[in-house]
């Protein structure tokens, strides 16, 4: 081949290697439905946001390459507010695109997601700690009770709801303004009648934190690259962030802002190489180690920063000191592990925090989850690329060793050894978030360099690597954020339509809670059942009230031989909606399709047998009370009709 056609076959085999992922994940979201690639559940998106959102993408693709392309070589610090501060509002507006994907009503899903235990529960947990200290003492005890992802977490996320109480409490004329806004946001929590109104405003520092630290990662993302390579590879990186789709469909998640930790930490290591032993370096190495102490207190997840920061630090100095200092290297080294350990040192010395009961509790519940192992290997990082950014993943796992080996290698062999080693088990890319700003960073640099290799001068400095990988992002966003659905949040009750009354429905007076609030419109059922046999039985209810339930109630299903339930063929219970509805989220007026899926017990006699349905206080157990004209024993009441159990057929 001559020394003209080289180059070009080199620019093939480089689209080809970038492109390849991005392609066959695309394929798999439209025409796989057995999850070769693709574990997630999809959905069909609706037209108009899918629209919005493909626009919103585009635009910010061509609104970047047109800002690169006039940039100067060195930006001034206004000129780097200016792209910064558009970064930050595209992402905020682009976030804003996906949401209304999956929510009709995106400003108020985006505050929903945050007050909902779907998400976490931390909102639940630390607007009810009264006592800090007391409660850190006894936070390893108590953490298996909570609820979601609390439960496995160390307390600092459920702390900054605590911060947001003590913030607002001078406020309170501000919160109780707030509270009939905010409170039925909190209707997942299902004590939330509980909460003052100081409380449930505390969800709203929350929701500025959360997205304060997501939206600072591009701007530390700018610095960092900027310091390792020049500003137009910074720009690159920046611009780019907003279209990698778990920054955009992971909202409300804590998950998207673990990254800064990453780049705070790698900043701090460049400090730490740049500068000779001096009190500025040992200010870095002890920054250094609380900011590592504070990103694991948010999350024992966030513990692999700690070895993505360490393997760059030691490449770092053996690329420029050759470990000839070897014994100051390693005296840094021991204040990083110092600045580490304080904070953890101080909640134990002040609060008696269980930091090894803490850590196995959250350990044993994680690792719990049980998953193969090979195919984990895999699909851990698979997954991480796939919320990164396919083409970035691509370049930034195979393109950079060269340009950037030490954060290279970093990152791949820190998720190279969280998926040998198993740790990982059931995580998401979510999860693994602290390792996007690295791929971003990485992609960036070569994106820069390979235009300045084919524009020398400047000639033309918008070349086919940025545009060809630009438009795989937009394209790979799009059909993500679009087709996927990764986590439930719940079903935000003003979201919900009216349920229509089937024809066949058979209408009822019945009605629960003290003031017969809770009314039992009718229902749907099949008369003859055999046994082994499964069914469902369609409740719709009706809030007959102006005011919210303040009690979390469970439909319970019992198929039984009397009223007094002695004989049971059937008992299940769930919350309203197939768990997506609880009653406190049930709105004035709101018809609610209430589907109970159950099955015949397999030895059941034939005959004819009562459905006895029912509500009662998912932490008590307590029954509701029944205002109705038909048989209720024990406050559960009897449905007009009967199911008859007939015997199996012999043929």
């Amino acid at each position: 081949m001559n020394a003209e056609g080289r180059p070009r076959a080199q620019r093939i085999a480089a689209m080809a290697l970038i492109a390849a992922p991005t392609l066959a994940y695309i394929a798999a979201l439209l025409f796989d439905p057995v999850r070769t690639l693709v574990l997630w559940e999809r959905a069909t998106p609706p037209l108009r946001p899918l629209l919005l959102l493909t626009a919103g993408l585009a635009a910010h693709a061509a609104l970047s390459l047109l800002i690169w392309a006039r940039m100067p070589a060195r930006c001034s610090r206004g000129q780097a507010a200016l792209l910064l501060g558009y970064v930050v509002a595209a992402g905020l507006a682009l976030q804003t695109a996906a949401i209304h994907i999956v929510e009709p009503f995106p400003l108020r899903g985006l505050a929903f997601r945050q007050y909902s235990d779907f998400t976490g529960g931390y909102f639940g947990v630390g607007v009810r700690v009264d006592d800090l200290g007391a409660w850190l003492g006894s936070f390893a005890q108590e953490m298996e009770s909570y609820n979601v992802h609390a439960e496995r977490h160390p307390p600092g996320l459920p702390m900054i709801f605590w911060v947001g109480v003590q913030l607002m409490r001078p406020l309170r004329g501000l919160a109780e303004a707030l509270g009939p806004t905010l409170r039925p946001l909190a209707c997942f929590d299902l004590r939330a009648a509980t909460l003052d109104d100081v409380q449930i405003a505390a969800g709203l520092f929350g929701i500025l934190i959360e997205t304060a630290l997501a939206w600072l990662t591009p701007i530390l993302l700018f610095v960092f690259v900027r310091r390792i390579a020049d500003d137009r590879a910074a720009a690159t990186a920046a611009l780019l962030c907003p279209l990698a789709p778990g920054m955009l469909m992971w909202a409300s998640q804590w998950d998207r802002g673990f990254g800064v930790f990453t780049l705070a930490g790698l900043l701090l290591v460049e400090q730490l190489v740049a500068r000779p032993p001096a009190i500025k370096s040992t200010a870095s190495a002890v920054g250094l180690g609380l900011t590592l102490s504070i990103g694991a207190l948010m999350s024992f997840g966030n513990l692999p920063i700690m070895m993505i920061c360490g393997l760059y630090a030691l490449i770092r100095i053996w690329q420029t000191d050759r470990f000839r200092s070897l014994p100051v290297w390693a005296l840094q080294g021991a204040i990083v592990m110092v600045g580490f350990a304080a904070p953890w040192a101080a909640m134990i010395l002040l609060t008696g925090f269980d930091l090894p009961a803490t850590y196995q509790t959250a350990m044993r519940i994680h690792l719990s989850l049980e998953r193969d192992y090979w195919p984990f290997v895999v699909w851990h990082p698979w997954d991480l690329f796939t919320f990164a950014g396919l083409p970035l993943a691509a370049i930034a796992l195979l393109m950079t060793w060269r340009r950037a080996p030490a954060l290279t290698f970093a990152w791949v062999a820190t998720i190279m050894a969280q998926s040998l080693l198993h740790v990982a088990r059931g995580e998401t890319g979510r999860v693994w978030m602290y390792f996007a700003p690295v791929i971003v960073a990485l992609a960036g640099m070569w994106i820069t360099q390979q235009s300045a290799a084919n524009a020398p001068g400047d000639a033309r400095p918008v070349s086919w690597p940025h545009i060809f990988v630009t438009a795989l992002m937009v394209i790979q966003a799009t059909a993500h954020i679009a087709l996927l659905r990764v986590i439930g949040y719940g079903a935000d009750p003003i979201a919900v339509p009216n349920a229509t009354l089937p024809a066949d429905l058979i209408p009822t007076e019945i009605r629960f809670e003290p003031n017969g609030e809770a009314r039992l419109l009718g229902y749907t059922l099949p008369s003859k059942l055999t046994p082994g046999q499964s069914a469902t039985l369609n409740l719709y209810w009706e809030l007959d009230s102006d005011l919210p339930l303040p009690i979390a109630r469970k439909v319970f299903v019992h198929v039984a031989d009397t009223p007094e339930d002695q004989y049971r063929i059937v008992n299940q219970d769930g919350r309203p909606a197939n768990w997506t509805l609880p009653t406190t989220c049930w709105l004035p007026g709101q018809v609610i399709h209430d589907p109970h899926h159950f099955t015949v017990a397999a030895d059941a006699r034939p005959g004819e047998y009562y459905v006895l349905i029912g509500l009662y206080d998912e932490f008590t157990g307590e029954r509701a009370f029944v205002h109705t004209a038909q048989i209720a024993v024990a406050n559960a009441v009897a449905l007009p009709t009967k199911i008859t159990i007939a015997p199996v057929s012999a043929e």
